[in-house]
């Protein structure tokens, strides 16, 4: 994993975690890898890795079972609360960068609406929506 230099690492590992649940990946209920594991995984150091589990089971994310390890809650209302936060900070990012750009409102939706259209019929090329704008 690659990490940004402006969020602190734990949160970062935090958020890659809740990314996985949210996503299906690691399912409700299920253990995670032991800390030692996720050091590796990650190339971090153990109270990294610790930081960021703690930080989600405060959250109810992870529930911590003394001697068993840390497991994904089954609470499906506080997976789908991270899926919102989720969906509205990926929202709120895109539009703080386009009217950034001196776009208006009306402007982004109708390019929004054009482009999930145009993705719903099968037009959008997936390779205009990655890389760079040259």
């Amino acid at each position: 994993m690659k990490f940004m230099d402006d969020v602190p690492i734990y949160r970062q590992i935090a958020q890659f975690l809740a990314r996985e649940i949210i996503s299906g990946r690691i399912q409700p209920g299920a253990q995670l890898a032991s800390v030692r594991q996720l050091a590796l995984q990650f190339s971090v150091n153990t109270n990294t890795v610790q930081r960021a589990l703690r930080e989600m089971i405060a959250n109810n994310i992870l529930q911590s079972r003394r001697g068993t390890g840390n497991f994904v809650t089954q609470d499906l209302e506080v997976i789908e609360r991270i899926r919102e936060k989720a969906i509205q900070q990926s929202i709120l990012g895109m539009y703080d960068q386009l009217h950034a750009l001196n776009i208006s409102d009306e402007d982004i939706r109708e390019r929004l609406n054009k482009f999930l259209e145009q993705r719903r019929d099968g037009d959008g090329e997936r390779a205009l929506t990655k890389g760079c704008l040259l």
